[in-house]
């Protein structure tokens, strides 16, 4: 067991900076890894250098092409509604970030909205097995994300650890993972006793906190200010064996996504909020190693 955590920081966290400007920034929070957002890789070779020279680590990559069934709302990935199209894209989305040679690449089922259940399941499997095999060609693997379906998106039929390790099961392939969010999995049934039981299986842990009530879909905040009992969840991945990245995604709608939140993270410098995200879940961190028996005494 890790003494201590391997920090990355995703670029969606930091939505209005440059590729070399998100170098910078996560070198100087002092994280060791970097969720590199495929649209911000716009001057390809040159980035490539940059990262490269910079000494950080591609913890995960979140391809523009993200899903082989359209996510809801389409705006946040937007792509074609035919199937193969973008089963075509998503592998050339492998290809095109495994030059940065990511631990993993997050992707998605997307909606079953407009599908039988039966017929999105079975499309998505076959996508996922497809991407698989891209993966294994350019060495690296696939994360799979679940997320919660009760905020105003639908990027996923999949809501829970248990329906994704059927899935996973389904698809077959030793290169596709978990991708798991506290944020969206923090209150789903079972968490403690399914985080250990399937811990071998995650590739990558995303982190941010839940807000109650949650006023959009993009309203996020930081480690220690909402309601997930981070040490307690911590405790049951490392019990489960996951030693992985534990990377900070926030999301804070300051109008860009229809919700000008008056409050949002968005809004902060982001020294200051990537500061402050990352010694939110440090404090989790050190309390989770803890024994549960001692913390609560």
């Amino acid at each position: 067991m890790p003494s201590q955590p391997a920090l990355s920081i995703c670029q969606l966290s930091i939505p209005d900076t440059s590729f070399d400007d998100d170098l910078l920034l996560i070198k100087e929070a002092g994280a060791g890894g970097i969720s590199i957002a495929e649209h911000k890789v716009v001057e390809f070779d040159a980035q490539l250098r940059s990262f490269e020279r910079s000494g950080i680590k591609a913890s995960s990559c979140i391809p523009q092409n993200i899903s082989p069934l359209p996510v809801k709302p389409s705006y946040v990935y937007p792509g074609p509604t035919d199937f193969g199209e973008r089963v075509d894209l998503m592998c050339a989305s492998i290809e095109r970030l495994a030059p940065f040679e990511p631990d993993s690449i997050v992707m998605l089922t997307g909606s079953a909205q407009g599908y039988q259940p039966k017929e999105a399941w079975s499309m998505a499997v076959d996508g996922l097995r497809t991407a698989s095999r891209a993966a294994e060609a350019n060495n690296t693997r696939i994360a799979l994300e679940v997320c919660r379906g009760d905020v105003g998106a639908d990027f996923t039929f999949l809501r829970t650890l248990e329906g994704a390790i059927r899935f996973l099961d389904e698809v077959g392939s030793d290169s596709v993972g978990l991708c798991y969010d506290l944020y969206h999995l923090w209150d789903t049934a079972n968490i403690l006793e399914d985080s250990e039981k399937y811990g071998s299986r995650i590739f990558t842990v995303q982190y941010s906190d839940w807000r109650e009530p949650a006023r959009c879909a993009a309203d996020r905040v930081l480690p220690g200010d909402g309601s997930i009992d981070f040490p307690a969840l911590i405790r049951a991945l490392q019990r489960g064996g996951y030693d992985g990245w534990w990377d900070f995604e926030i999301f804070s709608d300051d109008g860009r996504w229809g919700t000008e939140l008056p409050d949002s993270l968005w809004k902060m410098p982001y020294p200051e909020l990537l500061s402050q995200g990352q010694n939110g879940f440090l404090a989790a961190w050190r309390q989770a190693q803890i024994p549960a028996t001692a913390a609560r005494s």
